[in-house]
């Protein structure tokens, strides 16, 4: 083989050697390029797996929230219903003991004719007897403060008096006129200070009838 034959021999190889390498080369970097689609293909997929679990695991993380919340919500509820419960509780005995403690009287006076200057107008039905400090007849201060006392009275007499007196001290009267016998309403009030055994009564002026329907009323204001 002459020398020129073997120097395209060699250059016929050297050609066809690297046509298939240079395909070889062409294959591989297909190859690899279609592994690196594939390979991403899955690994979004695996990240949308892997996001789909964790936002599976914060919605239970929250709904675990929302019901811990609802408890603490409803034990602030059931404490402030239990206050409140408290609250009506304190202001009922308050209540009850502001009542207890109160002082006053209302009582229908007692149908009767008074002759003398010196009697004392008596209660009949006791309509309302706080602290018990009057009784039938006589109020008798329980404990010292402002007290307010009030009469009404039904009559026929003329010149019709009846005094609202404190201890022997003459406060304020009620007084009927010089009508002729008929029924008349006059009234009288007084406002004054006791101290502990204070008393407060009525009487009449001078003869006085006294109609059923008359009222006597003391209570402690201040």
């Amino acid at each position: 083989m002459t020398p020129l034959m073997n120097v395209l021999l060699f250059l016929v190889v050297c050609l066809m050697t690297g046509v298939y390498v240079g395909a070889n080369s062409l294959d591989k970097r297909a190859s690899s390029a279609n592994n690196t689609d594939e390979d991403n293909y899955y690994n979004i997929y695996t990240k949308i797996d892997a996001l789909e679990k964790d936002l599976k695991k914060l919605e239970t993380r929250l709904q675990k929230k929302k019901k811990l919340l609802r408890q603490v919500l409803q034990s602030v509820i059931d404490i402030d219903s239990n206050l409140g419960l408290a609250d009506n509780s304190l202001e009922k005995q308050r209540q009850q003991t502001s009542k207890k403690n109160a002082v006053g009287f209302t009582t229908r006076l007692q149908d009767k004719t008074y002759s003398s200057s010196t009697s004392i107008i008596q209660g009949s039905e006791i309509l309302y007897n706080g602290g018990n400090a009057y009784n039938g007849t006589v109020f008798t201060c329980p404990s010292p403060g402002l007290y307010l006392f009030h009469v009404t009275l039904l009559t026929t007499s003329t010149y019709g008096t009846i005094w609202i007196y404190k201890n022997s001290q003459k406060l304020t009267e009620a007084y009927a006129g010089n009508i002729p016998p008929q029924y008349k309403g006059v009234s009288a009030s007084a406002a004054v200070w006791l101290d502990v055994g204070d008393q407060v009564y009525l009487r009449p002026r001078k003869s006085l009838y006294v109609y059923g329907l008359s009222a006597f009323t003391g209570a402690k204001v201040n």
